[in-house]
C-alpha cells in the first residue's frame, strides 16, 4: 500500500507548517543517523516537505487525494456526410458518381481533421484547467525505498518550534534550547502521596502517547495516590503498568490531561560519545534540561544500558534522556553518588517491551 505524503513525514492532515517543518526535520535526523544514505527516500521527503509548505500545492495535493483526477474527454463518434450516387448507367449517371465520391471522401477528411483538433484543444484545457499533483512521490512504495528508522509513537508528537529547512542528508545538530522547546512540554513531574494526601515521594515523567505517561516504579509505588504535575495543573493518575523488573511503570493520565507525546528513538542508532540533554525536575525543580554524552553502553543481565554524564539529581528519576534531534533514547533511573558525573539510563526501546512482572530492577554488573 503506497503512503500519501502525510504518512511519509507522519503527520496529521491538518498539521500546520511548523509541525510539517519539524517534522521533515526530523525525517533527515532519522536518516542521518541510520548512516545510510539513500537518495530516493530523501527525494521523497524533499518532495513531500516542499508541496505540503506550499499551501497552493497543498490545496492542489489534498484535493487530489479526496477525488480521482478528472478524465480526459472522450472522442466524439464521427460520420461523414454521405455522398450522392447515381443509379444511372450514363456517362454523366458516372461523372455524378465520381463527384459524389470526392465530396464523401473530402467530408471524411474534413471530419477526422475536425476531430483530431477537438481531441487536441480538450487535452490542452485539461492540461491546464486540472493541475496535477506532484507525480512522482505519490507512485512509489515508500516501503520498499525508505531507511527511516520506525518511530515507536505512530501519532508523533504535536511539536513545538520550526526547523530550518535542509537540503543534505545531515542536518545541523541542534542546540540544546531547540531540543528543550521541543520536547518540554512533554515532561511532567510526578507527585506520590499518601492516603492523607502527604507527599511521600516524587520524581519525573515522560509523556508517551495520549494521556499515557512513563516513570520509574521506584518513584510511581512509593503511595497509593500520584498526581500528574505540568506547570500549576495537576491530573490524577493510575498505574497501567508496572514493570518492576525494568523500573518502568505507565500511568494513565485522566481530567483532560492533553500534552503531546515525545518521538522514541531507537537504542541501536545510540554511539558512546554522543551529545545527550536529560530533562526532568530534579529536587522537584520541573523543566530543568543538563547537558553531556554518552559516556559508556553498560552491559547487565536485562541488556545494555545507557551511562551518561548529564548531570541528574534525585527527583530526575523518570525523566527524559534524549538525542540531539530531540527523540527520547532512555529514561534517567539511577546514579553513582560516589563518583562524578555517573547516571544511567535504562533504554526507551524497553518501553514496548514492559509487561507486569516483579524484580529488583536494572543495576550494573
Amino acid at each position: 500500500m503506497q503512503k500519501n505524503y502525510y504518512q511519509i513525514l507522519r503527520i496529521k492532515n491538518d498539521a500546520s507548517p511548523e509541525q510539517i517543518a519539524q517534522a521533515y526535520q526530523r525525517a533527515l535526523d532519522r536518516v542521518a543517523q541510520s548512516g545510510v544514505e539513500d537518495p530516493d527516500t530523501l527525494a521523497l521527503l524533499k518532495d513531500a516537505h516542499e508541496t505540503l509548505s506550499d499551501p497552493r500545492n497543498r490545496a492542489a495535493y489534498d484535493q487530489s487525494l479526496s477525488a480521482p483526477p478528472e478524465p480526459p474527454p472522450r472522442l466524439r463518434a464521427v460520420t461523414a456526410p454521405t455522398g450522392e450516387i447515381s443509379t444511372d448507367d450514363d456517362e454523366a449517371g458516372l461523372d455524378r458518381r465520381e463527384a459524389g465520391d470526392r465530396r464523401k471522401w473530402g467530408g471524411v477528411v474534413i471530419a477526422a481533421g475536425a476531430a483530431l483538433l477537438t481531441v487536441f484543444a480538450g487535452l490542452m484545457f485539461y492540461g491546464k484547467s486540472t493541475p496535477p499533483p506532484v507525480p512522482a512521490p505519490a507512485a512509489r512504495n515508500v516501503a520498499n525505498t525508505s531507511t527511516i528508522p520506525v518511530s515507536a509513537d505512530p501519532l508523533a508528537p504535536a511539536e513545538a518550534s520550526a526547523a530550518p529547512q535542509a537540503n543534505s542528508v545531515s542536518s545541523a545538530p541542534r542546540t540544546g534550547d531547540q531540543v528543550f522547546a521541543e520536547v518540554s512540554p512533554s515532561i511532567v513531574r510526578i507527585a506520590v502521596l499518601d492516603e492523607s494526601n502527604n507527599p511521600v515521594g516524587g520524581g519525573s515523567g515522560v509523556v508517551t502517547g495520549r494521556a499515557t505517561v512513563i516513570t520509574n516504579c521506584h518513584v510511581a509505588l512509593r503511595g497509593p495516590v500520584i498526581e500528574v504535575r505540568a506547570g500549576k495543573d495537576s491530573f490524577p493518575a493510575t498505574i497501567a503498568l508496572a514493570d518492576e523488573l525494568y523500573d518502568l511503570c505507565q500511568l494513565t493520565v485522566s481530567g483532560g490531561f492533553n500534552a503531546p507525546a515525545v518521538d522514541i528513538g531507537n537504542m541501536q542508532y545510540v554511539r558512546t560519545g554522543q551529545k545527550v540533554f536529560a530533562v526532568g525536575a530534579p529536587q522537584g525543580l520541573d523543566l530543568t534540561i543538563s547537558e553531556g554524552i554518552v559516556s559508556s553502553l553498560r552491559e547487565t543481565s536485562l541488556g545494555k544500558i545507557l551511562q551518561t554524564t548529564a548531570p541528574i539529581s534525585p527527583g530526575s528519576s523518570g525523566g527524559g534522556l534524549f538525542n540531539i534531534s530531540g527523540q527520547l533514547i532512555g529514561i534517567t533511573t539511577f546514579q553513582h553518588r560516589s563518583g562524578q558525573n555517573l547516571n544511567f539510563a535504562v533504554p526507551a526501546d524497553w518501553i514496548a517491551d514492559m509487561t507486569p512482572r516483579g524484580g529488583p530492577g536494572p543495576g550494573l554488573q
